[in-house]
């Protein structure tokens, strides 16, 4: 009954998230919108870590199993990557890059800002 509960919540996160984006004047993807509502949610402590963590737990555990579809669209356009292969490389190293960057300086700003509030 619980898990029922878990997917309720996220679903109407979810949901909310998508009409906030189909309000924007600016796109924006409901996904990225329904992250940033979980974490307002938890922040703000209306939502309780315990009222969805099963079914996250669920979802990280079989997190391989949802990039299964993105995986296969991908097989279909191997021709795609055949013939600009080398600039993908390109573009998939350069964005590695700039994704561990930006991990670290958040890690590094995050740290900072709790080293203060613990003071």
């Amino acid at each position: 009954m619980f898990i029922i509960r878990e997917i309720l919540i996220l679903f109407g996160v979810c949901l909310a998230a998508t009409a906030v984006s189909a309000a924007l004047p600016v796109a924006v993807p409901a996904s990225v919108l329904a992250m940033v509502l979980i974490l307002a949610l938890l922040g703000l402590k209306l939502l309780r870590e315990e009222s969805v963590k099963g079914l996250c737990d669920g979802l990280q555990k079989n997190m391989a199993f949802l990039f299964l579809p993105a995986g296969v669209g991908m097989l279909e356009e191997l021709e795609v990557f055949r013939a600009s292969g080398l600039a993908l490389l390109a573009v998939c190293a350069a964005g590695t890059l700039l994704t561990f960057a930006a991990a670290a300086l958040t890690v590094k700003a995050v740290l900072a800002l709790q080293r203060r509030a613990k003071r």
